[in-house]
Order: structure tokens, then C-alpha cells, then sequence
């Protein structure tokens, strides 16, 4: 089962900064249409995906026990990824036309530096 979900979360890692990706770019288009609202909800869950594997992995292993950064570090990293994403895209929702793409763009920066420092601190630690 281990095997199983450290397999899954780290391919999933490489959709879910793609998703990222590709909805940072989209955020700095025109305006924003119920089509975007719906790419980046469907951004917030593919990471929404990658942290509750990374729960369950985490849980499975005894994640604690893994030293500051893997422990740690890159769980909380992984959250606050999650959270901020969510929190901007709701924001997005409730904003105009005009500062949708701008609401959502700035969650989706703080989101990618996050997702990106989340890899990072698993390949370098």
C-alpha cells in the first residue's frame, strides 16, 4: 500500500504543477468567463488530490518521524498551497469580470511558489 501512494503522489505532483501552471497563464488573459472559474476549481482540485495523498502517505509512514523537512516542511507547504488556492478562487468567484483574472492570478503565484518549494524540499532533502 505504501509503495502504492508514494507512486501516486509523486506522479500526481507533476499534474498538479502542470494545472497550476496552465491556470497561472490563463489568469493573465482578458476576463473572466464561467469557462476559467472552472479550470482553476478544477486546479484547486487536483491539488486538493496531491495533499489528501500526501495525508494519507504521510499518515501511513509515520510521516513525523521523517526529519524537519520531508515531515514536516513539505506537508505544510502542501497546505498551504491548498489553502491559499481555495481561498483566491473563491475570491475570484465573488469578484467582478475585470478583477477575477487578477484575484485569482495573484493565489495561483503564491500557489506555485509553494507547490514548487513543496517538490523542491522532497528532492533535496
Amino acid at each position: 500500500m505504501t509503495d502504492f501512494l508514494l507512486n501516486a503522489h509523486d506522479g500526481w505532483q507533476y499534474v498538479t504543477l502542470l494545472a497550476v501552471l496552465v491556470s497561472l497563464g490563463l489568469s493573465f488573459t482578458q476576463l473572466m468567463t464561467p469557462r476559467k472559474l472552472q479550470i482553476y476549481r478544477l486546479t484547486a482540485v487536483a491539488v486538493d488530490i496531491q495533499v489528501a495523498l500526501g495525508i494519507v502517505l504521510w499518515l501511513d509512514v509515520s510521516g513525523w518521524s521523517l526529519g524537519f523537512l520531508q515531515g514536516w516542511l513539505h506537508p505544510l507547504a502542501g497546505l498551504a498551497a491548498l489553502g491559499v488556492l481555495h481561498a483566491f478562487v473563491s475570491r475570484a468567484k465573488r469578484a467582478s469580470a475585470e478583477d477575477g483574472n487578477r484575484v485569482v492570478r495573484t493565489g495561483l503565484i503564491i500557489a506555485t511558489l509553494l507547490v514548487v518549494a513543496a517538490i523542491g524540499i522532497t528532492e533535496f532533502a
